[in-house]
């Protein structure tokens, strides 16, 4: 397996020539002359391994998958399983930093109006059973998305697409989508309004082949022989309830193609979650996320894991809200009261330990437009200026204040904790009576679309990294109740400035601004995740990225699964059966 000068090494292979770029027919033992200058492993498809990769045949990487019934992102994503990402080629990716990159797209433009986007595709990208892939893939796919007898859900990521809610509404016809193909390489996509995200949201664009779903219907993603890839992976099993395996797909002509061989998803119920920790310590998998405080603590106590463990603030916001037209949260003085009566530190250090970072603000670290510690000082905890602020407001000691119950959605035991950290704070600081009220999710949200809870603890995750989309939230007579016409003018100019992108971050970072000194929610913490991976597994998108997190976000990582890879000095470091 190890390169050899001046003589042939055999490999496992189902190959490309690398000098003439012709594929071999047969798998099986090939005879390969590597030359002297040559990189040290070449794997099964033809691409040079990284200089510390370990061979072919060891590039393997184990995950648990939670078990679902399709792999194909436009007919379902809450009920799609982890394959919908590596077998189907998006428009578009992003890096570890969020920069866009092409994908099936290697450039693109927009119109002088702002309305209409043109994506270029690469020439040559095809389908695993060797069919052209064209624009009119993605016509078809978006198309699929919109349809209303395919009850898509998640159609709603979608809605700037110019009649996308009126296809979804049955009031026009499904090719009246604002998508269309000029020629096999030529994609335009119309949008209702300026969108200067759009290329950032069809990241989210896997797309689904339009001969496979015709002749197969549904199903066709379910079985390896009628599973169709345009991605870098292809499916070649499928055991219901057991496993899944992926390899590397020998017809991929994006933009990079894998170094690793094969992705094995080991498949799991959520009724009966696997043992991930120990499977990870076992070597049954390379990656897994840390699901408790006491599993945390002890991986960074064990001098073998603790270097394994990373680390990093998720996008997601935990705030306090509240319903701002009605005593006493009308006035901002008690709101601001709140804010400086609890200490946010604290609340990570205690009841989050691990699994949070004091929030100031709506936008988390690492989020474009995020404006590092500029409000850490105007919300730190300062309970003899919250006392003095709630006497200002009326509340001398808190005399005159109401029982409040503050809400939660069915949360977990952590946030239930921290929940009733702020309860003794509030309590303590203030002398504010608080009941917490856990309850079921669609008891939460009905009264939270329908501003009938006067105060609550709730989260919110993002859903493309955008500040349009976590600031948004916040926009009058959208889920909270806080209208503010300056923080609405700021958004629809940020979120129409598709030519200053310098411009569009400078005009959420002062709707920010506004959404904080007027303390519309008191933001306290982002969650952080926990997470720990073999030190072996390597490639670039496990690398610092520009806010020093090593993350694995996901999506994100498996879209790159490209650039992963099992590294180490010898063979004899991997694990056996690898």
């Amino acid at each position: 397996m190890r390169k050899q000068t001046g003589t042939s090494v055999l490999r496992p292979t189902f190959c490309l020539f690398l000098a003439a770029g012709i594929a071999c027919s047969a798998y099986g033992l090939v005879d390969t002359l590597l030359p002297a200058n040559g990189p040290r492993y070449v794997n099964s498809i033809g691409v040079p391994l990284p200089d510390d990769a370990l061979p072919p045949e060891q590039q393997v990487l184990r995950v648990f998958s939670e078990s679902r019934p399709y792999n194909e992102w436009f007919r379902t994503v809450y009920k799609g399983a982890a394959g919908k990402y590596i077998i189907a080629e998006p428009l578009t990716r992003t890096n570890r930093n969020f920069v866009l990159r092409g994908g099936a797209a290697e450039r693109w433009e927009m119109s002088d109006d702002g309305l209409v986007w043109t994506f270029h595709l690469r020439p040559g990208l095809q389908w695993s059973d060797g069919k052209p892939l064209t624009a009119r893939d993605y016509v078809f796919s978006l198309r699929r998305g919109a349809d209303p007898e395919n009850a898509y859900d998640f159609g709603w990521y979608y809605q700037p697409i110019r009649n996308w809610r009126d296809v979804v509404a049955r009031k026009v016809p499904v090719d009246s989508l604002g998508v269309w193909a000029t020629d096999d390489l030529t994609l335009h996509v119309a949008t209702e309004d300026p969108t200067p995200h759009l290329p950032l949201l069809l990241t989210y664009s896997w797309v689904s082949p339009e001969h496979a779903v015709r002749k197969y219907g549904d199903t066709w993603s379910t079985r390896p022989e009628t599973c169709i890839s345009s991605g870098p992976f292809v499916m070649v099993e499928w055991i219901k309830g057991e496993r899944m395996v992926y390899e590397a797909n020998p017809m991929y002509r994006g933009a990079d193609r894998p170094y690793l061989e094969k992705l094995v998803h080991k498949m799991f119920n959520l009724t009966t979650p696997p043992p991930r920790l120990p499977a990870y310590e076992a070597g049954e998998i390379d990656f897994t996320d840390v699901e408790n405080q006491a599993e945390l603590a002890r991986l960074l106590s064990d001098d073998n894991l603790s270097g394994q463990v990373h680390t990093w603030p998720n996008f997601w916001t935990h705030y306090l809200f509240f319903d701002v037209t009605k005593p006493p949260f009308n006035d901002r003085r008690v709101r601001l009261a709140m804010s400086l009566a609890i200490d946010r530190a604290a609340i990570c250090r205690s009841a989050l330990k691990g699994f949070a970072i004091p929030g100031y603000a709506m936008l988390p670290p690492g989020f474009p437009a995020f404006s590092g510690n500029v409000y850490e000082e105007s919300q730190r905890y300062d309970p003899e200026r919250a006392r003095q602020l709630l006497a200002e407001a009326g509340y001398p000691d808190g005399r005159g204040l109401p029982e409040l119950d503050m809400w939660l959605r069915n949360e977990i035991a952590m946030h239930r904790d921290a929940a009733e950290g702020l309860q003794a704070m509030l309590q303590r600081n203030l002398d504010m009576k608080v009941e917490v009220r856990n309850v079921e999710n669609k008891v939460f949200m009905d009264g939270l679309n329908n501003h009938t809870l006067a105060f609550g603890l709730v989260p919110y995750e993002f859903d493309f990294v955008d500040p349009s989309n976590l600031l948004g939230l916040w926009r009058s007579n959208g889920r909270h109740n806080w209208n503010n016409a300056a923080f609405d003018a700021l958004m629809t100019a940020a979120d129409a400035e598709v030519r200053d992108p310098d411009r569009r971050i400078a005009l959420y970072r002062e709707a920010e601004r506004l959404l904080v000194e007027d303390v519309a929610g008191v933001f306290l913490w982002h969650r952080q995740r926990a997470q720990v991976w073999k030190p072996y597994l390597k490639g670039s998108a496990l690398e610092p990225n520009a806010s020093g997190f090593r993350t694995w976000r996901g999506d994100q990582v498996m879209s790159s699964s490209i650039t992963l890879y099992i590294g180490g000095d010898e063979p004899e470091l991997a694990l056996p059966g690898r």
